[in-house]
């Protein structure tokens, strides 16, 4: 059922795979005293603690653990724990890990290290998770996915997962890239930016393929042929058809490369026919590339008159969702925070369920730094925790007359009939679209913009 992994930071896991992981929860759902007992064990409460929360004997409590972590297969609890932290990290979170979170140094910003118990799953990692699991038993197609949505939403965290599951729980070959990490300047040039592209490529698979050594990516690169025919020609040929078991590429940041006159479309189109060409069966040939799984972010489509989907019927689209009241309060209790739902709501109806300012709004309450009556009244002072994000969507709203009269219309209760600018203000995160309405995405925007706009 398992196999023992040893990676380079020298910790060492027993790797089951997820889908067994979840048939065996499922079951234990069914034992509602047996599967309490457990709950309780991993978030680090001892035996009598349990017993007395559970109206029952230590020795009871210590069966029902048992018979859970043998269930899994393991020998005792610690395996158990080290086997939940895997697949479901927030049932682990013991009161050692929320102490740590009172005492954070600075606010939750970027992505979110992976041994944070601050990172919440949402629906979107279960789907991810299933794509490219069942991509490892498909020959007909591979998944190419398209994680969006608006800075601060979690979709770097969101990679780095996917990437780690991949990598030690389905034993796959992944390379992690990040666009915007490469010089600023190879993207006024679509040759230089494909090279580079190629180049970090090659290097984060270069310990998979089997003692093969590629052709110095310079020695290859031909002036004569499309930088776009040299990218997929030394990938396919040197690097993707060397690797024998399944591979993932992500890519992060791709918005980096949006508004770049030169570069935008060229890059982009090479992408579509990745999908088109390389990751479905046309021919008798086997494909060799790798599922791809990349993250951007929809904020700088207004910046960059961007009317809709840069990869418009390409691949699966995932959208990434704002925390739900239930995962509010979860992220709550993980600050440290008895909070109960009444509470949780107030503050979502201040900031919405934006997982950056509700971060930010935890982190500062949290500390002790602001009550969530001082929260309320503070939230557009120019002491506002949210005053960095207040000022980018102010910019934003600025620079571009269009938007700002559309957006200015939805302020005051009218209907803007801009369906480009409404598209684009709903990228941007300002606003919310319904089946029956417009809104302003939330308090704390309708009582800023009101008193800036």
């Amino acid at each position: 059922m398992f196999e023992q992994n040893t990676y380079n930071d020298g910790t060492i896991t027993k790797a089951m795979d997820y889908r067994k992981f979840e048939q065996i929860w499922k079951e234990l759902e069914r034992k509602p005293k047996q599967k309490n007992a457990a709950l309780q064990m991993l978030k680090g409460l001892p035996d009598a603690e349990i017993a007395n929360n559970l109206d029952m004997k230590e020795a009871t409590v210590r069966k029902h653990i048992e018979k859970t972590y043998k269930a899994f297969g393991l020998n005792n609890r610690r395996e158990l724990v080290s086997l939940c932290a895997q697949y479901k990290r927030e049932l682990v979170i013991g009161n050692n890990t929320i102490n740590q979170t009172k005492h954070m140094m600075q606010p939750l910003t970027g992505r979110v290290p992976l041994d944070s118990p601050l990172y919440l799953e949402r629906s979107a990692d279960e789907k991810c998770r299933q794509y490219l699991q069942a991509a490892q038993n498909r020959e007909e197609s591979l998944p190419f996915i398209r994680i969006r949505a608006s800075k601060g939403m979690g979709k770097s965290s969101l990679l780095v997962r996917l990437c780690q599951f991949l990598e030690r729980q389905q034993k796959q070959a992944v390379g992690f890239i990040d666009l915007g990490s490469i010089d600023l300047s190879e993207f006024a040039d679509l040759n230089q930016l494909l090279y580079q592209f190629t180049f970090v490529i090659a290097q984060k698979f270069s310990n998979k393929l089997n003692n093969h050594t590629p052709p110095d990516l310079k020695d290859y690169w031909r002036k004569d042929i499309a930088s776009g025919l040299n990218c997929t020609n030394y990938l396919k040929e040197h690097i993707f058809s060397k690797i024998e078991q399944p591979k993932t590429l992500f890519i992060d940041g791709i918005d980096a490369v949006l508004g770049q006159e030169k570069t935008q479309n060229p890059f982009l189109n090479l992408l579509r026919t990745w999908n088109e060409s390389e990751m479905k069966l046309v021919s008798e040939v086997p494909i060799v590339w790798p599922s791809i799984v990349i993250a951007y972010s929809t904020e700088p489509y207004p910046e960059y008159g961007i009317k809709g989907s840069i990869m418009q019927n390409v691949g699966i689209e995932i959208d990434l969702k704002e925390f739900s009241p239930d995962e509010t309060l979860e992220l709550a209790k993980r600050y440290g925070l008895n909070w109960s739902l009444n509470e949780v709501n107030l503050l979502r109806q201040l900031i919405g369920g934006h997982p950056a300012l509700i971060n930010r709004a935890f982190f500062e309450i949290s500390q002790g730094h602001i009550t969530l009556a001082e929260l309320e009244m503070k939230a557009t002072s120019p002491t506002s925790p949210f005053r960095d994000d207040l000022l980018k969507k102010l910019d934003l709203l600025e620079a571009n007359e269009n938007l700002k009269q559309c957006f200015n219309k939805i302020l005051s209760g009218e209907r803007c009939t801009d369906e480009f600018a409404n598209f684009q203000l709903e990228k941007a995160g300002l606003i919310k679209v319904g089946q029956d309405e417009v809104k302003v995405a939330c308090e704390l925007y309708r009582k800023y913009f009101d008193l800036h706009l």
